[in-house]
């Protein structure tokens, strides 16, 4: 089961849509997730919910089941900001794009947050949307 966690809906309807944890609860089974999107999805919990969600999410993972985690890093857009590469109107439009935002974070933050059941196997800065994008899989 492919799993697109976010306020909004996805664009590839490959995937099924929770818009909560609790819908997400609902939906998948233990195990059952063979892919999960977190589209922004952190970022609707306070900072110190964080990593109880991650845990919750990575229980619903099948062994070898990836998750990409998309969220705005709050490090690298202060910098843009500070040397004047994005203005504040910006940076607003990237950060509250998306309804409901409780806490930002930065990637350091969120890899130190990642379960012990999920190895991270790649990340990177999207240029474009000015998003971290974290690719992580389920190894227990």
């Amino acid at each position: 089961m492919r799993i697109y966690l976010s306020s909004s809906q996805p664009v590839d309807k490959s995937y099924k849509w929770a818009s909560n944890i609790v819908l997400f609860n609902d939906m998948v089974q233990a195990s059952e997730a063979t892919s999960i999107v977190c589209d922004h999805f952190l970022s609707s919990f306070s900072y110190g919910e964080i990593p109880e969600v991650l845990k919750i999410i990575s229980s619903r993972m099948r062994l070898q089941s990836e998750i990409t985690i998309i969220h705005p890093d709050i490090t690298i857009l202060s910098q843009k900001l500070s040397r004047e590469e994005i203005d504040e109107q910006t940076l607003n439009n990237i950060l509250f794009k998306h309804e409901g935002i409780r806490s930002v974070c930065s990637t350091e933050t969120i890899q130190s947050l990642i379960p012990a059941n999920l190895r991270i196997t790649q990340k990177h800065f999207d240029m474009t949307t000015s998003n971290i994008v974290i690719k992580a899989r389920r190894v227990q």
